[in-house]
């Protein structure tokens, strides 16, 4: 009792990245800021001026609001209770001034606030001299190691996710006043944030491989299998990205404020160095197995996504004819991968059909806009549900027309033993498509149709049942069935 008297007199000093938010605001704020070319030139030259430069330059063009930030809710609390006791508690922070200014404001529970200005970078030993002069005596809680020099000058320390051997060290002085223990492992963080679930749609480089019925060959398959593997290594880099410019945007959603880098589970300085080493891994991969040709076509989805996740997603219509293109692009590298001619029976039914998946997605988020009481997202306006839904289902019946002229064609009668069991995946996939728009129109697909697809029971039986259709009627012939 009379230590937690002694400790009214002293002041409480907070860190802000890592320990009162979850995240690196500055790195966020660099990431909105860098992904606009104008800035480019800009950014450069202020990094002569070093870090504190940097930060100054982007604190005046990015974007912020203090609300959304991942607060860490044992630290706030601690805060304001110690402050409900008397004590002075300031916001002591590396991050430029106008930021930490604005969460000083947002707060409202700080008596001051040190920070970075242009010129000096407040981190580490720079920031235990701006304590010390204002307060011998203190209680500081971070945590990063720069924050040990601190720790050790503090009178009282306290922890978040602290480095162990601060901890060690400095528990054998006095106990800490507050240790909070809630880091994800850093592993399973990078692994989320590669969205494995979404791999799931690279399956389509293997169409190629499975219709021109070449999987008894091995080394096919293995090109396949590694066009594939490299493909999602592709994929993820862009996932990363994406998800650290859609921070903002992410924090506001129901769910995709989970997300590693929205939620501040992991910092963005490890999702761009991350998201790096996947898309090298992937083009060398490309390069040394494949040639120019497919690392060309891994190049296109890069140039494509870029455009898409910067621009085109904003733009009606044009989002939903990338989408589809970008799904249709899976298809030619398959067949790129195994040097298998592509069918123009199969591209035009990937036309149809991907172009009703990216209708059916802007049909599910218009629908969660229109009940939360919005007019507009994404170029869209809630009226537009009125064309898009005839439009999405129109292209999904147009695949299904495709694909049984497919069935009429020279080629399946030449390929196919049992022809008219071939025809049995027709209404399955009938089936599929109609059933799904009608799942979409009740709001029973949260977000995504594909990854509905892979957690819906009935979807799973139809795949499964469409891939025993055709492997029965390509081995098979209709008397061998009737005997």
């Amino acid at each position: 009792m009379q230590r937690d008297q002694s400790k009214i007199n002293i002041p409480l000093y907070v860190d802000l990245d890592g320990t009162l938010v979850k995240t690196d605001v500055a790195q966020e704020l660099l990431c909105q800021v860098a992904a606009k070319p104008m800035h480019w030139i800009g950014l450069l030259q202020s990094s002569k001026l070093g870090r504190s430069g940097v930060k100054a330059f982007v604190s005046e063009r990015a974007e912020f609001d203090p609300a959304n930030l991942p607060y860490r809710d044992d630290v706030l609390d601690y805060i304001r209770n110690e402050k409900s006791r008397g004590r002075k508690v300031f916001l002591a922070t590396a991050t430029d001034a106008r930021i930490a200014k604005k969460i000083f404001d947002y707060i409202g529970v700080f008596d001051g606030v040190i920070a970075s200005d242009e010129g000096n970078n407040l981190k580490g030993q720079a920031k235990l001299e701006a304590i010390q002069s204002a307060s011998p005596a203190f209680e500081y809680v971070g945590d990063s190691k720069a924050d040990i020099p601190i720790w050790n000058a503090a009178r009282i320390s306290g922890f978040v996710n602290a480095p162990n051997s601060a901890m060690t060290s400095l528990s054998q002085t006095h106990a800490p006043s507050l240790n909070v223990h809630d880091a994800v492992p850093f592993a399973k963080g990078l692994f989320r944030a590669m969205r494995p679930h979404q791999w799931a749609k690279n399956a389509l480089i293997l169409l190629p491989l499975f219709f021109s019925h070449q999987y008894g060959q091995p080394d096919l398959v293995a090109r396949a299998m590694l066009a594939t593997f490299m493909f999602c290594l592709c994929a993820s880099a862009v996932y990363i990205v994406n998800d650290l410019l859609d921070i903002e945007a992410d924090r506001n959603h129901n769910t995709k404020k989970h997300r590693p880098f929205a939620s501040g589970e992991l910092r963005p300085a490890a999702g761009v160095g991350f998201a790096l080493v996947l898309l090298l891994t992937s083009l060398i991969i490309s390069s040394l197995a494949f040639g120019f040709a497919l690392t060309f076509l891994l190049l296109l989805y890069l140039f494509s996504t870029s455009l898409y996740s910067g621009w085109l997603k904003h733009k009606p219509i044009f989002d939903v004819i990338v989408l589809t293109c970008l799904y249709t692009l899976r298809v030619f590298i398959g067949g790129v991968a195994i040097g298998a001619a592509l069918s123009p029976w199969l591209l035009n039914f990937s036309l149809f059909f991907f172009a009703s998946l990216a209708f059916m997605k802007r049909f599910i988020e218009m629908r969660k806009v229109k009940a939360e009481g919005k007019v507009m997202a994404r170029g869209y306006l809630v009226s537009d549900l009125e064309a898009i839904l005839p439009m999405g289902i129109a292209t999904g019946a147009l695949s299904v027309l495709t694909l049984t002229l497919y069935l009429n064609s020279r080629f399946v009668a030449e390929t196919y033993g049992a022809v008219q069991i071939l025809w049995l995946i027709a209404p399955l996939t009938m089936f599929w498509i109609f059933r799904t728009w009608l799942k979409a129109l009740r709001d029973e697909i949260d977000d995504d149709p594909v990854v509905f697809a892979l957690r819906d029971t009935v979807s799973r039986i139809t795949l499964v049942a469409t891939i025993c259709v055709v492997l029965t009627s390509r081995f098979s012939t209709l008397e061998g069935l009737l005997l």
